[in-house]
């Protein structure tokens, strides 16, 4: 299969793309600068990199035209403006809808609260300290979370608490988790779990949290 990849150069998607490769996924890179992805990721067959940026809805169609799936690793670059997943989220899931590709796993912060959370007093006290801090932004995941599941298109919506850059280990839990102020997840773990909720193949499906919002964390 055949997934696009939003996010590609960050530091989350850097390990999507490599877990996308190494399950035998053809990636679509999208990137605002193909110079960010790594010489042997430019030079994969298996990869296609599509320059752009995901406020541009054109250069974003051109990347899921032809897609079978979508992840979206997206965050509040430098320069980016204040509601750019908000944005984002537009396009992807018009582009998906015009082109009849059938899911999006998109990645978002813990902080962005589901109905089924139980959260834990620690929890809880962070998610206010986060309102304050980066009020906006939090805002701009909530409505882009918004969009997506207003669309027509398959999604799970993954929420992790703070990324670590430390290795897979295929050992972590998954679902509405009451989180404390410690719980972590290494990006290598958090990107394999991504595409494994992206792949549309019948047998993977009984895994999947298809119209879900999980956490992960160990």
């Amino acid at each position: 299969m055949e997934t696009a990849v939003f996010g590609a150069t960050g530091r989350t998607g850097r390990h999507v793309v490599r877990e996308a490769l190494a399950a035998d996924h053809e990636v679509r890179a999208f990137v605002r600068d193909r110079e960010k992805l790594a010489d042997d990721r430019r030079e994969d067959d298996r990869v296609t990199v599509v320059e752009g940026d995901v406020i541009d809805a054109e250069a974003v169609e051109r990347a899921i035209e032809g897609a079978d799936a979508v992840v979206s690793a997206l965050g509040h670059a430098d320069g980016s403006p204040d509601n750019v997943l908000t944005i984002a989220a537009g396009n992807i899931t018009a582009a998906m809808e015009a082109h009849d590709v059938p899911r999006v796993v998109t990645l978002v912060g813990a902080g962005v609260s589901h109905p089924n959370d139980s959260p834990s007093l620690g929890g809880r006290v962070m998610s206010g300290a986060l309102k304050l801090v980066a009020g906006d932004l939090l805002d701009d995941s909530n409505e882009h979370v918004r969009r997506v599941i207003g669309s027509d298109v398959e999604w799970v919506v993954v929420r992790p608490p703070r990324l670590t850059d430390g290795p897979g280990t295929g050992d972590y839990r998954t679902g509405y988790l009451r989180l404390g102020p410690r719980a972590t997840i290494s990006r290598a773990d958090l990107a394999a779990f991504m595409i494994a909720q992206a792949s549309t193949d019948t047998d993977a499906d009984a895994d999947t949290y298809i119209g879900e919002a999980p956490m992960i964390a160990y």
